[in-house]
């Protein structure tokens, strides 16, 4: 008897802590903050509020994959190559423990793909080889685990977008691929309020790009 009320007391510890939001206001107001203002300051506050919940919530996935999203824009945003791989290293390092954490959630492999991306960003002709099939691999397997992730085919078409015609891409190529991010973006639920939501005005805003390169 005493086994079985032991064994349920550690599966009702389990379960909470698998579903422990008592983190979500901080990370909600640092998001909000970054979701309005596209700055590294921004950014800064929401990789600063991330490290302080990584210190309490060591096993949760979202401190570690919001951090490393925003080591990327940050990436993104600086104009220093050596700076930019650093900040890099460190989205990586978190992706890292966010996938250890939870290596069946979709949204992290598309943050190595965006690391990735931000990599070959810095010099295009030495690093495309080698950091390209990394991001498209990424995407492949996050849509083995979710494939109706509307993120990865708004990834999928803006890189399609930019690649060469002889290779495949073009806005011609590119544009079914991103009816389908939208499509997936419309039926897009949440599952709850501080989960990945990034990339649907920016999806449109290619649509009507390849709409009017098409046309």
């Amino acid at each position: 008897m005493r086994n079985l009320i032991l064994f349920a007391l550690i599966f009702l510890a389990l379960e909470a802590s698998a579903n422990d939001t008592s983190y979500f206001a901080a990370l909600r107001s640092s998001l909000a903050l970054a979701d309005q203002e596209y700055s590294i300051p921004a950014y800064q506050n929401l990789t600063n509020t991330c490290q302080r919940i990584m210190v309490q919530k060591k096993n949760e996935w979202l401190p570690f994959y919001y951090a490393a999203y925003a080591y990327t824009h940050m990436a993104y945003m600086t104009k220093e190559e050596e700076r930019k791989d650093a900040l890099l290293d460190r989205a990586q390092n978190c992706t890292d423990t966010a996938l250890v954490i939870n290596p069946r959630e979709s949204e992290i492999q598309l943050l190595v793909a965006l690391i990735c991306y931000g990599r070959m960003e810095i010099n295009p002709m030495f690093r495309a080889t080698t950091y390209f099939p990394r991001a498209s691999d990424a995407l492949e397997k996050a849509k083995a685990l979710n494939p109706e992730n509307p993120r990865i085919y708004y990834l999928e078409g803006k890189s399609t977008l930019y690649k060469p015609s002889f290779l495949g891409g073009g806005a011609e190529a590119a544009l079914p691929i991103l009816e389908k991010a939208l499509q997936y973006y419309r039926e897009f639920e949440a599952p709850f309020d501080v989960y990945p939501h990034w990339g649907e005005e920016s999806t449109r805003d290619l649509y009507k790009k390849c709409k009017g390169g098409i046309n």
